[in-house]
């Protein structure tokens, strides 16, 4: 079962997805319709919800933390400095939460153009500070676990049928 808390963020973002495809428009209509969808997601998850059009990004805050979502999500600045965020990459999603002891969370959803093999490369290089605990390849995905004293770090690396790689990261303070 998802905790309280994560599920209420899972929710959000469920309903995030859907509601981010309407910030393109710019009729009052449709500027209505958006505050009304952020209105109604405020009232599922009990957070605050903000839609900024310029940027192409929708942000939830609430009891679980920060989602940021779209071409113009931002990387917390709190996000940890030893491990590496992938040079060149967009970032599609990031968010900053606490687990119930307290402990910051934070997961980044990245995407580049280059292929996976050469990703998984950089952070296997770039991860000095780390031990692997886990790492297997899938043929078109590879996830690994990485820890030191300081945190917990699951990577997935995927590449698509589109020629793009996603990399997904996600870290946990111990």
């Amino acid at each position: 079962m998802v905790a309280p808390h994560r599920s209420a963020l899972l929710l959000a973002v469920v309903a995030a997805s859907l509601a981010i495809s309407t910030t393109a428009c710019k009729s009052a209509a449709d500027r209505a319709r958006e505050k009304a969808e952020e209105k109604a997601i405020e009232q599922q998850t009990g957070g605050q919800v903000t839609i900024d059009d310029k940027q192409g990004t929708m942000t939830l805050v609430n009891d679980a933390g920060t989602v940021t979502m779209g071409a113009g999500a931002k990387i917390p600045a709190d996000f940890p400095k030893s491990v590496p965020v992938y040079p060149g990459a967009t970032t599609d999603l990031a968010s900053r939460q606490s687990n119930p002891q307290g402990k910051p969370a934070w997961s980044l959803t990245l995407e580049t153009g280059d292929a996976k093999d050469k990703v998984v490369a950089y952070y296997k290089a770039n991860l000095a500070d780390f031990k692997v605990a886990s790492d297997m390849d899938m043929g078109e995905a590879h996830m690994s676990v990485w820890q030191n004293a300081q945190y917990d770090l699951t990577l997935m690396i995927s590449e698509g049928s589109d020629k793009k790689t996603a990399i997904t990261i996600s870290v946990g303070g111990r």
